[in-house]
């Protein structure tokens, strides 16, 4: 943070005008947070409520939505905020969420693509889908875009944002069955490794919808490893080894600028890291974890027959 240009605050809830803000505001916004109760997804629903941004919570329990929602409105002094229930992995249940948004508003300026979960052990929805997958991309994050896409579209400076792990680095999207861990998948469940094709997912995702959207900026992301309770759920005692973490805040920063930041500031399909593009994919043998052209497009068709 000490190299960026532009001002950094160090905290998700200071105001517009107040000492030690970064002069950033979203008054005229509307701010769509998925996963905003907790994590990082309450530090940077925080923010956008603090800039003066018409704040959705898009969240799964209404009592932990609630509970944030007050505590956000308080300490930022803004009351236009409301919880949308979703549960990201339900197809159902998204469409609905959207429903229910698009009721209320013709424009979404910023949708970002924070919620999810990461589970030790194979869970199904209740529509048959692997609640990892579709949680953080099937449902959480393509579904959910696609259905909002005349929305960003009437918006002026759109962004979606897929906050991604570095967890991708390690691998390259599998073929569909093994994505989704179906019965015809390569190998047997494991619930990280889940998490880290849903992550490549996305920031596969982000890269065509800069091609198929040229109109919105799309980015993936990565917070670092952040100390979050996601995280402490997942690694319970072996987080030790991801030491030394960062807090909420700082893993939040970055992603915060990118829904702050003027589109012509962006570069649509990157992934960043602390307000900076970084590489796709690391080591010697890189080209292992890309995909070819043959296989993003199979990606793209299998998540649309998915949904329809």
């Amino acid at each position: 943070m000490a190299k960026y240009k532009d001002p950094v605050q160090n905290a998700a809830a200071i105001r517009v005008g107040q000492e030690g803000a970064d002069g950033i505001d979203l008054s005229k916004k509307v701010v769509v947070v998925t996963g905003a109760n907790s994590g990082i997804g309450k530090a940077l629903a925080t923010y956008a409520a603090a800039k003066g941004a018409k704040l959705y919570m898009f969240c799964r329990s209404k009592e932990r939505a609630e509970e944030a929602k007050n505590e956000i409105s308080e300490i930022t002094s803004n009351e236009n905020i409301d919880v949308i229930l979703i549960d990201l992995g339900e197809l159902a249940s998204v469409k609905k969420a959207v429903e229910e948004l698009q009721n209320k508003e013709t424009k979404v300026d910023v949708l970002v693509c924070n919620g999810g979960v990461l589970l030790n052990e194979k869970q199904t929805t209740k529509e048959g889908n692997e609640v990892t997958f579709a949680s953080h991309l099937l449902g959480g994050s393509y579904l959910l875009s696609q259905l909002l896409i005349p929305q960003f579209n009437t918006a002026d400076d759109a962004r979606i944002i897929f906050v991604s792990s570095g967890g991708m680095y390690n691998m390259p999207f599998p073929d569909w069955s093994t994505a989704t861990s179906s019965k015809d998948a390569s190998h047997e469940y494991d619930g990280n490794l889940a998490y880290a094709y849903a992550k490549r997912g996305q920031v596969l995702l982000a890269d065509e919808y800069a091609k198929l959207y040229p109109k919105i900026k799309t980015v993936s992301c990565h917070p670092g490893w952040t100390l979050t309770p996601a995280v402490d759920m997942a690694y319970g005692e072996n987080k030790k080894y991801l030491e030394p973490m960062r807090t909420t805040w700082q893993g939040a920063e970055g992603i915060a600028w990118l829904m702050g930041a003027k589109g012509s500031d962006l570069e649509s399909g990157a992934f960043y890291l602390d307000r900076n593009p970084q590489r796709k994919h690391l080591g010697p043998v890189s080209y292992y974890t890309k995909n070819t052209e043959n296989d993003v497009k199979d990606f793209m068709a299998n998540l649309k027959n998915s949904v329809s």
